[in-house]
């Protein structure tokens, strides 16, 4: 029997599906927002109703059991040794990154984010009133893969204080290599720059594209902090529990002491149901949806090899696709207009901000009974 098992998308105030279905009608598709449609393992579901069951939501604290399922879960997973120490556990990055930013570099710093990007990063910078300086991908077009431009990057973090990377990228997938993390690393420490890596799809990896993690590439002693969360992971984004990795001790307190201050010093009521369950006992899982979302994948490029002018930028890792739709000839408004026509959303390259018109970003963890009806719908919107 399949550990997978698709998830109920209505009446749960899904902002992905309600959306769609409001603007579309009631038989819409949405592939947008980094949700699955699969309901999270039976572990942490069965965690979280026990949990649930005390009735006695009160405060609570992190444990060892807590930091030991972190630890052991990077070992076993990614080969990544990492201390109690080290963590810091909190609930959401978008609530974490202003705080630390605001008292790590403070306001009024720049700091370079890679794009297209995460569009909840940029917006994170310019919330701890930072501003956001631009540090554009090259796109290979032979190739089809996006590579850092490291010519432009010591010019940037000259007049920048922190640079905050996505890896695995998204929303192009690349699983950035250790060398090209290396070489950021070494950049970066000339420069005396603060590097904040966002690291919560680093279980979503594709066969031949191992996961690196950042903080492996510099030593312990530099500015660098790796966010991290099951997550994306399991499918369990709503009950937010994540952990914030930070080698240097001045600058774990600073991030501690950022992270006290915005008020997060407690964490959800169900963190640790969910990470010790979720990183205790579904690796089976992971795996059986990993095999999953390469066979959507492979959908995917099948579909798109039938319409002229589109590809598929080949994702390394996440369980998001990138679609190339520039050599069609249409503008953003008229690619969006052309998938709604067939009541299909997918997120628009343009909400990804530089570099990313032309593009639409698809969600591949999707059950094959609503993936298949999509990729007719795909094709269709544009015979």
């Amino acid at each position: 029997m399949s550990l997978l098992q698709p998830a109920e998308t209505k009446g749960i105030l899904s902002i992905r599906w309600d959306d769609a279905r409001k603007e579309m009608g009631p038989d819409a598709i949405s592939l947008s927002v980094a949700d699955m449609d699969y309901r999270a393992p039976q572990p942490i579901v069965d965690a979280v109703t026990e949990r649930a069951a005390i009735g006695n939501y009160c405060y609570t604290y992190w444990d060892d059991e807590y930091y030991d399922s972190v630890i052991s879960w990077f070992k076993q997973r990614h080969d990544w040794i990492i201390s109690k120490e080290e963590i810091v556990p909190v609930g959401r990055m978008v609530e974490s990154l202003p705080a630390i930013l605001r008292e790590c570099v403070g306001t009024g710093a720049n700091v370079v984010v890679p794009y297209p990007a995460y569009s909840p990063t940029p917006v994170g910078v310019r919330a701890a009133g930072c501003n956001v300086i631009p540090w554009g991908l090259k796109f290979d077009e032979v190739s089809g893969r996006y590579e850092f431009d490291f010519e432009s990057l010591p010019f940037l973090l000259a007049d920048a204080k922190a640079l905050v990377i996505t890896n695995p990228h998204n929303p192009s997938g690349r699983v950035w290599t250790r060398e090209e993390l290396t070489r950021i690393a070494q950049i970066a420490k000339s420069a005396g720059t603060l590097v904040i890596s966002d690291e919560f799809h680093m279980d979503l990896t594709y066969p031949g594209h191992d996961f690196c993690p950042y903080l492996t590439c510099v030593d312990k002693g530099d500015p660098a902090i790796s966010f991290t969360a099951p997550g994306k992971t399991f499918n369990v984004a709503g009950l937010e529990t994540a952990n914030i990795i930070v080698r240097n001790p001045q600058l774990r307190e600073h991030v501690r002491k950022a992270i006290d201050d915005a008020g997060c010093h407690n964490p959800r009521y169900f963190a640790r149901a969910v990470t010790v369950a979720g990183y205790g006992q579904c690796g089976p899982w992971l795996d059986e949806l990993l095999s999953q979302v390469a066979q959507r994948l492979s959908t995917l490029e099948s579909t798109v090899a039938s319409i002229p002018g589109v590809r598929v930028v080949k994702p390394e890792g996440t369980y998001l696709a990138w679609i190339d739709f520039r050599a069609t000839g249409l503008d953003d408004e008229e690619i969006d207009q052309a998938l709604k026509r067939q009541k299909l959303s997918l997120d628009p390259g343009i909400e990804f901000g530089n570099g990313g018109s032309g593009f639409m970003r698809i969600n591949l963890a999707v059950p094959a009974s609503i993936f298949d009806e999509a990729m007719r719908r795909l094709a269709k919107a544009f015979e």
